[in-house]
């Protein structure tokens, strides 16, 4: 079945409550699979982890207007649109009033990046008619989704790996990496990756590392997202230094 149209089969579903508000859609398991499998995010999940995924995710409704994420505010949830219909919106940097975006319709995902790259929501988006979304917490989403596609090294498989041809890839902020390094690393910091990725050579394995391992695991996500190779040494640069 045609995944529009079976999301477009659950509207039937709604109930009407006062105030002009819906009750949330009692969402098909195998519908909502299906469509978080046609997203390149999950592509990489083994089925345990997408039931868990399912699991953990929650539904919710929202009317007309409802803002569900605040171009500023810190990530907290990756979203799917079940029905209705939502806009994007961004401040102009010049005029400083919302410009759109993007318009979204059911079915669709949403609200990642902030996840993936620890930053702040880039936008905003509000609901233009009321609908009903599922919507998956940070910690679940780094649990489901990110940990299993992650690869952790110690510093000696660290080590072993750029013996045998491997990169070193900094992931550390300008200013934080003025203060030392690893041998011949490649300096690209987290927040610029995504734009930068294209500079990496897809035959490669590039070693990721910041100071602790916080920011490197999420850049070694990102690489894997984007086709490459790549692995995070745990600890990072402190555990080297306690060596």
């Amino acid at each position: 079945m045609d995944i529009k149209q079976a999301f477009a089969g659950l509207l039937d579903k709604l109930q009407k409550i006062k105030g002009g508000k819906t009750a949330p859609v009692q969402v098909d398991k195998s519908v909502l699979l299906d469509k978080i499998r046609q997203s390149d995010l999950f592509e990489y999940l083994e089925p345990e982890y997408m039931e868990k995924l399912f699991t953990a995710m929650e539904t919710i409704a929202l009317s007309e207007g409802a803002t569900v994420i605040k171009e500023g505010d810190e990530g907290d949830y990756y979203y799917l649109l079940v029905t209705g219909t939502a806009q994007i919106t961004r401040k102009s940097k010049t005029s400083g009033q919302p410009e759109i975006l993007a318009e979204l319709a059911e079915p669709t995902g949403f609200g990642e990046d902030a996840l993936i790259s620890n930053a702040k929501r880039n936008a905003t988006v509000t609901m233009t008619s009321g609908g009903t979304l599922m919507r998956l917490s940070k910690d679940a989403f780094n649990d489901y989704v990110k940990a299993p596609v992650i690869t952790w090294l110690s510093t000696v498989d660290a080590r072993q790996k750029i013996a045998e041809g491997a990169k070193w890839l900094d992931v550390r902020a300008v200013e934080e990496a003025k203060n030392g390094g690893l041998p011949n690393a490649i300096r690209i910091p987290l927040a610029s990756l995504r734009n930068r990725v294209s500079e990496l050579e897809k035959n490669s394995y590039y070693v990721c590392y910041c100071q602790n391992g916080r920011l490197s695991s999420t850049a070694a996500f990102l690489l894997v997202q984007c086709g490459y190779k790549a692995g995070v040494m745990r600890g990072g640069l402190k555990a080297v230094q306690n060596l």
